[in-house]
Order: structure tokens, then C-alpha cells, then sequence
């Protein structure tokens, strides 16, 4: 198992493959560049994602450059990069330019130099990068909660997850809570797609969007609520692929709270109130579980599409005649309500908050609506706002 990834650019990687094998009896995933541009911008967008940086004392500027332009001048450049990002990386060179492994200046800048085409030396080299990564607080991380990020490839729900598990386990207080509801709400989207890609949800359940709570009753083989969209009405899910209770109970109340926690609203107001960081990671941690659980139930080989189809052609006619079509606009982020734009002529309407928390509305979405009279409590006056949305 390669347990630390590691940058590596060096313009001949492509040829050293005894390099990356012997990097992978170390543990070690070499994830390799030919050049300065290319390794530092997949560093600068990724770098939650790496637990050390190996270079090359010489190499390409880009990765289309010709060969023959390598220059140690890209080195100095990269290391001073390293210096910017967040995450601080220390620089490991693997070279086989001696008159730059004996050059007392270059060995001043970079502590680190090991000899390349040396099996002892390449050996020390991976040694010392373990060392050295163990010691990243997201290294340390990643290896404790390892059954976690092993579900974090593309085969499953990805790196991007990774990236945002990690941060979410770093969360020590109440502050961003926006950001971070949000982001466990996007890793329960991963799964959900990840669903599909395993033929486990039918596609009308991520396109052309994904309907997040649908989804979630789909696979619990639940009945859809009344006020559903009838083409997720249309699936009935076979009993032998249903969740088990535990992670469909886990999925309800991570979705309960993060629908809402992700919008202003009563969550958002409950969090503030007490100050304490519990509600996210009650959440989180049940999050995590599911994410365990998942990769076990994809390995083993579930029944695919698993569902028959039903006719609901009357039903849905009679529903789409009483739906209106047109936009949102005007979401207040603070209070959550949001108003409706129809496509024919006639006022705006009134979008409640928790509509909007739910369908997670934002301006210029397309959907359709039915409208309500009611009495306004404090007025006494007869008003009008929207009392259901259909994606």
C-alpha cells in the first residue's frame, strides 16, 4: 500500500521506472512532472493532497519545452514557489548531475541531495521523505483515519472529497460554518454520483442536476414524499439493494441538518447561539461512517440497477397542470427567503426560507412552482408566496 504521496519532477521520469518501483516497496507514490509549471501548478491546487516535494537538480521550465533546456535556474524558482503555499514542504533533490551534488552552493540551498543511480543512496533518499512527511499534520491525519481517504480515489468518490475531509478534520471551532456544512453536503453528493456510476441510482437522479434528498429516499427504499418530482416517483427501488437502516438513519440527519446548515437559516442561527463546534462534527463523524461502510458495500459487488419502473403518466400531467414555470431571484443569504420570477406575465411570489433550504435555491435556477393564498398573522391581510418547487 503507497501510504505518502509524494511531487516529483524530473524531465526523465518517464524513463526511471527502477525509481518508482523501488518508491512503492517504500510505501512511497511517486506522482511525476517534467516540469516547473507543470509540477507547481498541480502543487498549488492540490498541495492538501501531497506529503512531500523530490526534484530534480535540473529540469524543463514547461512541459512542452525541448529537450536539451533544462536548467538548475528551475530549482531555485520551484523552491522559492514552496515557500508561498500554506502547506510547508521540505525540498528532497534526487540527481545524477555530479558536479551539482559536489557544489558546496547549491548543497547551502538544498540540505537534501542524494545521488541518483545509487540503490543505498535512493533508499536513504525514501527513508528520509517518510520521516520528513510523517511529520505533516495532514500526512498524520490521513494515516489515522486511512480507511477513510482509502475511499478517496477515483474509483470511488475522489480526490476532491480527500481534500475536503482533511479540512473538515482540522475544524477545531464554530467559525466558517457555512463553508463547512457545505462541504460535507458535497461529499454526500460525491457518494450519491458515485451511486450512479455504479448503476446503484438511475440517471434521472443526477441529470441533468442532482436531486440530493430524492436520492437519499430512493436508496433508503423509501416512498418518495407527495410534493416529489413524479420521474424519481417513477423508480421503485427492489428490496435486496436497499441501505441498511443504519446508514440510511446516518444519511437522513446528515442531510437534515446540512440542507439547512448550508443557507442561512435555523442551524446556521442554533451554531452561533451556542458556539461550540459538536453539531458539525456529530454530523461529520456519522459522514465518515457511511464513507467506511460505502467502500466495503461497493467491493462487494451489489446487484446493479436494481429497480423497475413505473407508469405514473396520469399523475404527472395532472401535477405539471397546476405547476408554474419560471426563475429564482433576489436569494437574501442572511434571512434565506428568496422570490419567484414567473415566465408569463404576473408579480413576483415569495419563496419561503425553508424552500429554499431545501430545493438549495439560488438566483436565475430554473424550476417550476405552485402558489398559495394565506393570511398574513401580522396583518391580517391575504398575501400570496410559493408552497411547492419541482426542480
Amino acid at each position: 500500500m503507497e501510504d505518502y504521496n509524494i511531487l516529483w519532477i524530473d524531465d526523465e521520469h518517464e524513463n526511471l521506472t527502477g525509481i518508482i518501483g523501488r518508491a512503492k516497496r517504500h510505501g512511497i507514490k511517486l506522482i511525476a512532472f517534467k516540469s516547473l509549471n507543470g509540477g507547481m501548478s498541480e502543487l498549488r491546487r492540490n498541495y492538501p493532497f501531497y506529503d512531500g516535494v523530490l526534484l530534480d537538480a535540473k529540469f524543463l521550465e514547461n512541459e512542452d519545452d525541448a529537450k536539451g533546456s533544462e536548467d538548475t535556474y528551475n530549482v531555485h524558482r520551484a523552491k522559492e514557489e514552496l515557500l508561498s503555499l500554506k502547506k510547508k514542504f521540505e525540498v528532497f533533490i534526487l540527481t545524477g548531475q555530479s558536479e551539482v551534488y559536489n557544489d558546496k552552493t547549491f548543497k547551502q540551498a538544498f540540505t537534501k541531495v542524494y545521488i541518483k543511480g545509487s540503490d543505498k543512496e535512493t533508499d536513504r533518499l525514501f527513508t528520509d521523505i517518510k520521516k520528513a512527511a510523517s511529520c505533516q499534520e495532514d500526512t498524520q491525519l490521513r494515516h489515522e483515519y486511512n480507511r477513510v481517504f482509502d475511499v478517496c480515489t477515483e474509483r470511488y468518490i475522489g480526490e476532491y472529497a480527500g481534500q475536503d475531509l482533511l479540512n473538515l478534520l482540522k475544524v477545531e471551532d464554530e467559525s466558517n460554518i457555512g463553508n463547512n456544512f457545505n462541504a460535507i453536503r458535497k461529499i454526500v453528493e460525491d457518494l450519491f454520483y458515485t451511486f450512479h456510476k455504479f448503476k446503484l441510482l438511475p440517471d434521472e437522479f443526477v441529470r441533468p442536476n442532482l436531486a440530493i434528498n430524492p436520492s437519499s429516499i430512493f436508496l433508503s427504499g423509501e416512498v418518495q414524499n407527495d410534493r416529489t418530482d413524479n420521474v424519481y416517483k417513477q423508480h421503485r427501488h427492489l428490496e435486496e439493494t436497499y441501505l441498511p437502516q443504519q446508514i440510511s438513519d446516518y444519511l437522513k440527519r446528515i442531510l437534515a441538518v446540512t440542507q439547512s446548515g448550508s443557507h442561512r437559516s435555523n442551524i446556521d442561527n442554533y451554531v452561533r447561539t451556542v458556539k461550540t463546534p459538536y453539531l458539525l462534527k456529530s454530523v461529520f463523524f456519522q459522514l465518515l461512517d457511511v464513507i467506511v461502510w460505502f467502500k466495503m458495500y461497493i467491493d462487494s459487488n451489489p446487484k446493479v440497477s436494481n429497480w423497475e419502473k413505473i407508469d405514473s403518466t396520469n399523475e404527472v400531467v395532472e401535477e405539471d397542470d397546476e405547476m408554474v414555470r419560471g426563475c429564482v431571484i433576489n436569494v437574501d443569504i442572511h434571512k434565506g427567503f428568496a422570490f419567484f420570477k414567473p415566465d408569463a406575465l404576473g408579480d413576483n411570489v415569495f419563496i419561503p426560507p425553508h424552500l429554499v433550504s431545501a430545493f438549495s435555491l439560488s438566483d436565475e435556477m430554473q424550476v417550476q412552482v405552485e402558489i398559495e393564498e394565506y393570511i398574513d398573522n401580522r396583518s391580517n391581510e391575504t398575501k400570496i408566496r410559493v408552497s411547492r418547487i419541482k426542480i
